[in-house]
């Protein structure tokens, strides 16, 4: 295997994939990129057994197809820190190493064979659809900041992808706050009606790779897998087998008292509150009355933070208090310059989302200050 490339048409490949690898090399060759050059172009996959990805690269001259694996971190690594638009040289040496040179550079990599590189299979597809590739990222990066780590309910660990009628929604809770968004598409084919959970780890990465841009991408959905598909890369994951709770439920109910703010404001006032909140909770105090917001924040040291906004707000007067954190990560999600947060009690979660706008909402259950 020889072929030269230009720095800049490789580097990105090589660190999508990466990210995918598995680092913790508990099987050596899942630590390795598998690099096939054939047809005046590279693809480049990596996988963890549990998300792969195969991506191609355009390549300036092919003098001998091939395969080998190698180090997806030092690779990686070693193409990222060299000069912009220089000519790489890859060629598989006959002692089983791959040397890469550049103009005033040149390394060998320890190589292992192609034949244990495992390939990931999702099983029979049943739902495909095609979307733009900036609405699935879009949904995907305004949810996945709700989902669990580690979690013992293993199926928070995870976002949940649901069809129904001509809708497709992403959901993701932690137990204490969630995330909703919505695409309406429109397709011959409608999908049959179903859900499917996908890992923590594929719905963050497939969030990064996805261009923002109107580029046509296939979804498809088998019962254990699913699959994003665009010109330049090939995304699989299996998916979490388990049954994610009734996210509706979470949704409060009843006559809402509505506080109308800019996010630009509260944002500000949330960044101030949060120097001297307790460092352990992160809990801020809501006072609201008409037309005012009163935000409070202390600590063990008996330190004291308070601000009022005013605002726009005719409800009943109310005491609430919420976690700093996550109402900043809420309002860093929201587009629009200006919130609604919905209220229904002092026991009661909060309900934010732009005004008018209930394809995307989220929820935040209050806590005792």
């Amino acid at each position: 295997m020889k072929f030269i490339v230009k720095k800049n048409e490789i580097v990105d490949t090589l660190t999508i994939s990466a990210a995918i690898a598995e680092r913790r090399q508990t099987i050596p060759i899942l630590a390795n990129l598998r690099i096939v050059a054939k047809n005046s172009e590279i693809e480049v996959t990596a996988t963890d057994l549990e998300i792969q990805i195969k991506s191609k690269s355009k390549i300036k001259n092919l003098e001998t197809p091939g395969e080998t694996t190698v180090s997806a971190r030092k690779m990686s690594e070693l193409c990222r820190s060299l000069p912009d638009n220089e000519d790489l040289t890859f060629e598989l040496k006959e002692n089983g190493k791959l040397s890469v040179s550049a103009k005033n550079f040149h390394a060998d990599f320890a190589t292992l064979s192609t034949n244990d590189f495992p390939e990931l299979d999702i099983g029979r597809t049943e739902n495909s659809l095609e979307l733009d590739s900036g609405l699935l990222k879009n949904l995907l990066t305004k949810t996945s900041f709700c989902m669990a780590s580690q979690d013992v309910r293993y199926y928070l660990n995870g976002l949940l992808l649901e069809f129904a009628d001509t809708n497709l929604t992403a959901v993701a809770t932690d137990g204490h706050r969630l995330a909703s968004a919505t695409y309406k598409f429109n397709h011959s084919n409608n999908p049959l009606e179903s859900s499917h959970i996908l890992p923590r780890k594929a719905a963050l990465e497939l969030s990064k790779i996805l261009p923002q841009s109107n580029e046509a991408i296939s979804l498809t959905l088998s019962e254990s897998g699913v699959g994003v598909k665009s010109k330049n890369f090939d995304f699989s994951s299996k998916l979490i087998d388990g049954k994610f709770p009734d996210y509706k439920k979470v949704f409060p109910q009843g006559e809402p008292s509505k506080l109308i703010i800019s996010k630009e404001h509260l944002n500000d006032a949330l960044s101030r509150a949060s120097v001297l909140s307790n460092e352990k909770y992160r809990g801020v105090r809501f006072e609201l009355e008409k037309d005012s917001l009163k935000l409070t924040a202390n600590n063990p040291e008996q330190e004291f933070a308070e601000e009022v906004i005013e605002t726009k707000y005719s409800g009943i007067r109310m005491e609430i208090g919420f976690n700093i954190g996550y109402l900043l990560d809420v309002i860093g999600s929201i587009d629009s310059e200006t919130l609604e947060l919905s209220f229904f009690g002092e026991e009661s979660s909060c309900l934010i989302n732009e005004p008018k706008n209930l394809k995307e909402v989220y929820v935040i259950m209050p806590m005792r200050l």
